[in-house]
């Protein structure tokens, strides 16, 4: 595993990790710029340690092979693996770390 990648996710680190290499395979370069230690509040993706920052000598080759992982590039650049969750299934902190959403706990339970 990557450095970059300490404190995301398993379930994130193993798409992001594929893509590195389907990148390196093609002889792209990739650089991870930015992961998990550069996060913000609760309704940012990258608190839940399910985002990175990661550029290749070609853009659009990174782009197409993260959409073809299930990676979506958000708004600022960012690359996003959520297993399709939302970021309010994230702030229910039942999101275990394969990136499935636990059964709430009744009342009582422990």
């Amino acid at each position: 595993m990557k450095s970059e990648f300490t404190g995301m996710l398993p379930g994130a680190i193993e798409k992001f990790e594929a893509l590195v290499a389907a990148l390196e395979t093609a002889g792209l370069n990739p650089r991870i710029t930015g992961g998990y230690a550069g996060h913000g509040g609760d309704a940012d993706l990258r608190t839940w340690g399910v985002v990175c920052n990661m550029q290749c000598d070609d853009d659009s080759v990174l782009t197409n092979q993260a959409a073809s992982l299930g990676i979506t590039i958000q708004e600022d650049g960012s690359l996003a693996y959520t297993a399709g969750l939302t970021i309010d299934d994230f702030q229910t902190l039942r999101v275990g770390p394969d990136l499935t959403l636990q059964p709430e706990n009744k009342e009582g339970e422990v």
